[in-house]
């Protein structure tokens, strides 16, 4: 069997000594998650790949040679956003090579791309989100895990990959607060309202006979299969698809719409833009502001409706 790739595994290969000092700066020193590694690696990879056919190493790169890169990119097809943030990560290299005097010259400084529009995030309404939960009945061990897992989700607007990672000693009901793992290792505290903690009550409970029925300890994963290891994001991604036929629910779904939709009815509701940034874990207020763009079209109605000048 495979094993999970580790950052040394990710530097193999890659031919420059720059490349590879950044990608272990990224791993030690930012904390970046293995899939995020990957992603860098395959963008510098076809950065090397592109320079080997020029004949030209990593650390005598030129401004022309960036733009021919993107160009070809381009040629591609591949998309302004891709193709920003490709640039974006040969930006951070040699940002990084130029601190660690490995190169002299940053050859990414005069570039920049404009990507048009953002896509604003899919989320699903109140209704259908109502629909969702509703629609999963705690009448067996599963159901009632399934709901318990459900409405923490949407309470308190994790990522799926923080849900499966959710460990027991996690939790705190009473004062209804659960830590997050996020990203680059990052934690947070989230608070959950009396709804999730009854549900939370109750399957913990069950987990409880669970644990004692299959002799594992209480401190290992708190939401678990019925093969008592933890609820994988891949079994979480065919609950949600499950769980939202059966509520006829009417467009395609994945999984971080539950994040989307907590993020954007805390914000109709009146919610502080930057307590839902501290509640998402985003590290720059940007990345949340996208969600003020959801509810466009209902501004507009209500300025329409009381503005005196309409």
């Amino acid at each position: 069997m495979g094993h999970e790739p580790t950052p040394e595994d990710l530097a193999k290969e890659l031919q420059s000594d720059l490349v590879v000092q950044f990608l272990a700066h990224l791993s030690t020193e930012r904390g970046f998650s293995l899939n995020s590694l990957s992603s860098y690696r395959l963008d510098m990879e076809q950065w090397e790949t592109f320079l080997l056919r020029k004949k030209v190493l990593v650390t005598e790169a030129t401004l022309d040679l960036v733009r021919e890169f993107l160009a070809w990119q381009r040629r591609r097809e591949v998309s302004p956003r891709s193709l920003a943030r490709k640039l974006s990560v040969l930006k951070q290299l040699y940002q990084f090579g130029v601190r660690e005097e490995m190169v002299l010259i940053d050859p990414t400084e005069l570039v920049s791309i404009r990507v048009k529009e953002k896509k604003l995030p899919k989320h699903l309404s109140l209704q259908h989100m109502e629909r969702l939960l509703n629609s999963i009945s705690p009448d067996s061990e599963a159901g009632l895990r399934d709901r318990a897992l459900f409405e923490l989700w949407y309470a308190i607007g994790a990522r799926v990959s923080e849900l499966s990672d959710l460990k027991a000693s996690d939790i705190d009901l009473d004062k209804r607060i659960v830590k997050l793992q996020g990203k680059g290792g990052k934690q947070r505290l989230v608070p959950f309202g009396d709804n999730a903690k009854a549900w939370l009550e109750k399957y913990s409970l069950l987990r409880h006979a669970q644990v004692a029925r299959w002799d594992r300890l209480e401190e290992h994963h708190f939401f678990l299969s019925a093969r008592g290891t933890r609820v994988s994001r891949q079994a979480m991604w065919k609950l949600l698809k499950k769980y939202a036929e059966i509520a006829g629910i009417p467009k395609k779904i994945w999984p971080h719409m539950i994040r989307h939709s907590f993020a954007t009815h805390l914000l109709r509701g009146g919610a502080d833009l930057r307590v839902v940034q501290e509640l998402l874990g985003h590290s720059s207020i940007a990345t949340t502001e996208v969600y003020t763009h959801l509810d466009i079209q209902n501004l507009r109605l209500m300025q329409q409706k009381f503005h005196p000048r309409r």
